[in-house]
């Protein structure tokens, strides 16, 4: 779906919410693809949001700040995330 969507836009720079409240875990192979993502279209994310509710996430978030050229950072509170995504 991101793959067809970016591919619609010229020079695409894009802000992202995660909602990771209702995920219970991430399986090696869903990690392994998300980071094959993140890797191709690494220079089209202008900023990631990740709201979630566990410690995990957050390390996700720091983790990922490493592979991909946007910024990432982890919110607990919905609201912060909008408003960080919109400035």
């Amino acid at each position: 779906m991101i793959d067809s969507a970016l591919a619609q836009v010229k020079d695409p720079k894009v802000n992202v919410l995660i909602d990771g409240t209702e995920l219970q875990g991430w399986e090696l192979r869903a990690a392994w693809d998300d980071f094959k993502l993140g890797l191709k279209h690494n220079n089209e994310f202008r900023k990631i949001a990740i709201y979630g509710n566990k410690n995990w996430q957050e390390i996700t978030a720091k983790i990922g700040s490493w592979f991909t050229s946007g910024e990432i950072k982890y919110f607990d509170q919905l609201d912060e995330a909008l408003h960080w995504l919109n400035k």
